[in-house]
C-alpha cells in the first residue's frame, strides 16, 4: 500500500502550506490574526481527517484485493 499516489499528496500539501502562509499574512494585515489562525487549524484538521479516512479505506480495499 505504501507509495501509492504519494506524489499527488505531496503536491497538495505543499500548496496547502503556501495557502496557509498566505491566509496568515492576510489575517495579519486585516487585523483578524486569531480568526485566521483558527480557520487554518480547522482546515488542517479537516485535511488530515480526510487523508486518514481515505488511507483506511484504501488500505481495506487493497487488502481485500490482495487476499482475493
Amino acid at each position: 500500500m505504501e507509495g501509492r499516489n504519494t506524489g499527488l499528496r505531496t503536491i497538495f500539501i505543499i500548496f496547502w502550506i503556501i495557502g496557509s502562509i498566505f491566509w496568515v499574512m492576510v489575517g495579519a494585515l486585516d487585523g483578524n490574526f486569531i480568526q485566521s489562525v483558527i480557520a487554518i487549524v480547522i482546515g488542517w484538521v479537516i485535511l488530515f481527517l480526510y487523508f486518514w479516512v481515505k488511507d483506511e479505506y484504501m488500505r481495506k480495499k487493497w487488502k481485500d484485493l490482495d487476499e482475493g
